[in-house]
């Protein structure tokens, strides 16, 4: 499963719980769906600065072309 599929998954069974009086797992599900998306997006960023750093496609374009 994917992020996106995850985090429908997740909105899907929020949406249905507010149907129902059960506040506590609604709550729990939007409080782990939010971590979830705040761990993706540091994720992200984090991979994102690596790359900068590592000037990721060039290197792999100069180890791609190195011939032995």
């Amino acid at each position: 499963m994917d992020k996106l599929q995850i985090l429908f998954k997740l909105e899907t069974c929020i949406s249905i719980l507010e149907t129902t009086e059960n506040v506590y797992v609604r709550k729990q599900l939007e409080l782990i769906a939010e971590a979830l998306v705040k761990d993706w997006n540091e994720s992200d960023a984090y991979a994102q600065q690596i790359r900068d750093i590592l000037n990721y496609d060039e290197t792999m374009n100069n180890l791609d072309n190195i011939r032995i």
